[in-house]
């Protein structure tokens, strides 16, 4: 196969696998995460072009494109569209992103540090004690859902370019406008706009929104 045709197969790859995430048909049945997919609207095709499409793998391919990969997750992730509604609470979640982090570390000590309850008849060993707290830890409804907000949020931040990561930044510290922000990281407005609705909407992939 000559340069060109290796090119084409590449091309042909890339947009299957762009084309596969968009398209998506329900949870199948057999599918484990039926029950906690958000809306229930992601099927077996759909999960491994997912998987793919933020591989090492993808951009591997991108590159041979010339593709810059992280435009590429942008346009298959647009395929698919937010409702204002969930596209301005995700943005939220965001912006509260460290106050949340505050509120999970409190929530977690108020357990870790709270006096063992007395029972009679049992043991306050701290073995007891330890075990219990870690059983209250992992079934707090509020910390389940602050953890699993903060894991996107970081997941997304670590993932971006230096650029989008002081886009991303500005939505914990809210110092700069949309036109200051373009002037401090060196692109125009518009550029600032698309890459605010790229950071929701991967961060939206992470929480299944997507």
């Amino acid at each position: 196969m000559d340069d060109i045709g290796a090119r084409r197969l590449i091309a042909s790859i890339l947009k299957k696998a762009c084309d596969d995430y968009a398209n998506n048909r329900g949870c199948p049945d057999w599918c484990p995460f039926k029950e906690t997919c958000e809306k229930n609207v992601t099927d077996a095709v759909h999960c491994d072009a997912r998987r793919f499409i933020h591989s090492a793998w993808c951009a591997t391919l991108c590159d041979g494109l010339n593709i810059d990969h992280e435009e590429y997750v942008a346009v298959c992730i647009k395929k698919q569209r937010l409702s204002k509604n969930t596209f301005k609470y995700i943005e939220q979640e965001i912006r509260q992103y460290k106050s949340n982090l505050k509120e999970l570390n409190r929530l977690k000590d108020d357990i870790i540090l709270a006096t063992p309850e007395k029972q009679e008849g049992r043991s306050n060993s701290i073995g007891n004690t330890t075990a219990s707290k870690a059983v209250k830890l992992s079934m707090d409804k509020k910390i389940i859902e602050l953890e699993k907000t903060k894991k996107a949020i970081e997941t997304t931040y670590h993932r971006l370019c230096q650029e989008k990561k002081a886009v991303m930044e500005e939505y914990w510290q809210g110092r700069y406008t949309t036109a200051g922000l373009a002037c401090r990281v060196g692109v125009n407005e518009r550029t600032i706009r698309r890459w605010r609705q790229y950071i929701v909407y991967s961060v939206a992939v992470e929480l299944n929104y997507l």
